[in-house]
């Protein structure tokens, strides 16, 4: 199978793509496992707090919003790190080195802050 320069950019858009697209699924995944987890650790006082909280963003339309930005942010910088390790490891299984890869693209997501965001939309 020949891989053209064309191809290979074609697979790049097309990967790019699928990811940003799966991007918001994942966060709302990984937001359900993280608040589980925790919810599972938590004692009758820990939960007590849980539920104030839970119960002021409800009250408070503004303090929810906030509440729900700064948890998208720690989930999206949670993420970069464990991506970026998923990644180098699973680079390694294909023995790919550093000259295998498009750097331009890495350098662009790095450089511009271009890293996918999720924002919350209106689910709940």
């Amino acid at each position: 199978m020949e891989i053209t320069t064309e191809s290979a950019k074609r697979a790049q858009k097309d990967a790019e793509w699928a990811y940003n697209n799966s991007m918001e699924k994942f966060y709302y995944s990984m937001l359900e496992v993280v608040f589980l987890r925790i919810k599972s650790h938590l004692s009758q006082k820990g939960l007590k707090k849980v539920m104030e909280i839970d119960k002021k963003r409800a009250d408070n339309e503004n303090l929810g919003i906030e509440f729900s930005q700064k948890t998208w942010d720690v989930l999206a910088e949670a993420w970069t790190g464990a991506e970026g390790i998923a990644m180098t490891k699973i680079a390694d299984l294909y023995g790919l080195e550093v000259s295998d890869l498009d750097i331009s693209k890495i350098q662009n997501l790095n450089g511009n802050g271009n890293t996918p965001k999720c924002s919350p939309s209106t689910k709940n």
